[in-house]
């Protein structure tokens, strides 16, 4: 059996071009039904190939015609140029043409323009290439196009991380033009939606010889009932905090006008806790329950510890165990006076004679007194956790949790262990909050008009 798959324009009278051919002999094999992906790959890149030129030819014929009198353009020269697409690379030769006799003698030759076209790329190949090196090594992303499709030209693993970066050095300047801060809105009703704000870092590898070996990276995300949620991304050495802090409210306006009703929830990190508090001073800012109570259950565990029980007197041992669940009681409830006074009966018993030189009582005051410190910076964002959460409001930001593990752990570090630069972080970072938020379709339809966006084929996994 034989096919011939012919391509026929309906705009003109041409003969219809060939563009492939499939032959098929001998009895049928499931090896042989239906097309091979490498007679795929060639129908793809042949039709490409017509259909391109076809198109350049047509708009130049366009373009010979001036928008202002209707004279028709003088022809000067053609330029090489390839076009390079998910379905392989095009060579063209793209005319110039002289100005137009009504424009003066000022009127300079101009290549054919195509709007929305840099570099002849394909807006399609970008953001394919894009959207799987967010989710994927470069070498990876590079190997599969190849694999499945006629991609050819401009898909070594460099060309892949160059444009995914210049993805994400436009999206990171859409971020950095400067946010007016816009009048605070009063909630006029109790059942309004509250927007909830968290920060968190973690460290990847750093690929520079001269580096202390890794460096931090700041994810937030911001949680709305209605408008859903937005993530941001970035690396702590590049963002000062005036620009984090723009960063945040750039991510915070694209929700809707700024409330009173947003609540920020922190680690205790003096430099997150700093940031969150100079982008959203009027915000409720609480101490997350999670890393509270974590420091509690190490002091809990020593004092339960074998060593603690057989070293200290069964009365001293009881009252401490009292204090160390009182103090847990107080801090639930948001007496902060009240859990003062228990640290500070913890401490005054650990100074008592008989055990004050035992070593579980040297290691309980070392950690009772970062303790002290830790609730002694974060006082004013100790609340009532008890009240809000039987108010089903949150108490921890384990929301935040996820957004560390989507946007650094299962690209940057745990999920595919890499070497990286501060600065191919931060911008692959703004490429991954996109996608992750789902949205990066979004972008590319509004940066190329006519863009199909929504039809993605690659989804980043939950």
């Amino acid at each position: 059996m034989k096919f011939t798959i012919l391509l026929k324009s309906e705009d003109d009278s041409t003969a219809p071009l060939i563009v492939s051919k499939i032959e098929r002999t001998g009895p049928l094999k499931a090896a042989t039904l239906g097309l091979t992906l490498v007679e795929s790959k060639r129908l793809l890149a042949q039709v490409q190939q017509e259909l391109v030129e076809s198109q350049i030819q047509f708009h130049a014929q366009e373009q010979r015609f001036c928008t202002q009198c209707g004279g028709r353009r003088a022809l000067k020269d053609y330029r090489p140029a390839c076009f390079k697409s998910l379905f392989g690379r095009v060579a063209l030769r793209v005319p110039r043409l002289y100005g137009c006799a009504c424009e003066g003698q000022q009127a300079q030759a101009q290549t054919l323009q195509i709007d929305g076209m840099v570099n002849w790329v394909s807006p399609e190949l970008e953001f394919t290439q894009s959207q799987l090196a967010a989710t994927i090594p470069y070498a990876h992303t590079a190997e599969l196009l190849d694999l499945l499709l006629p991609v050819a030209a401009g898909n070594a693993p460099s060309t892949v991380r160059r444009h995914a970066l210049s993805v994400g050095q436009r999206l990171e300047s859409e971020l950095q033009e400067p946010v007016e801060p816009g009048p605070v809105e009063r909630s006029k009703s109790k059942t309004d939606p509250v927007t909830v704000v968290g920060l968190d870092s973690g460290y990847v590898h750093d690929c520079r010889p001269d580096s202390e070996g890794s460096f931090e990276v700041v994810v937030g995300r911001i949680l709305s009932k209605i408008k859903g949620s937005r993530s941001l991304g970035f690396v702590r050495t590049i963002d000062s905090n005036h620009a984090a802090s723009d960063r945040l409210m750039k991510r915070l306006c694209v929700l809707g006008p700024m409330t009173d009703d947003v609540t920020v929830l922190t680690d205790g990190d003096p430099g997150l806790r700093g940031l969150l508090i100079s982008a959203l001073p009027r915000a409720t800012h609480i101490l997350d329950w999670f890393h509270l109570t974590r420091r509690l259950t190490v002091l809990k565990r020593v004092l339960h510890g074998k060593e603690a029980i057989g070293q200290f007197p069964t009365s001293y041992h009881d009252r401490l165990c009292r204090h160390l669940e009182s103090l847990k009681w107080r801090l639930w409830h948001g007496y902060r006076g009240g859990a003062i006074n228990h640290i500070l009966a913890l401490l005054f018993t650990l100074r008592l004679p008989s055990i004050t030189g035992k070593r579980p009582a040297v290691r309980l005051r070392r950690l009772i007194k970062e303790l002290m410190r830790y609730l002694k910076n974060n006082l004013d964002s100790l609340v009532n956790y008890g009240r809000r959460y039987r108010n089903g409001q949150r108490i921890s930001k384990a929301f935040m949790e996820s957004a560390v593990n989507q946007l650094i752990d299962k690209r940057m570090s745990k999920s595919q262990q890499m070497r990286w630069s501060p600065v191919g972080a931060h911008l692959l970072l703004q490429v991954r909050a996109e996608l992750v938020d789902g949205r990066l379709g979004d972008m590319f339809t509004r940066w190329y008009p006519g863009f199909a966006g929504d039809n993605q084929l690659y989804q980043v996994a939950q």
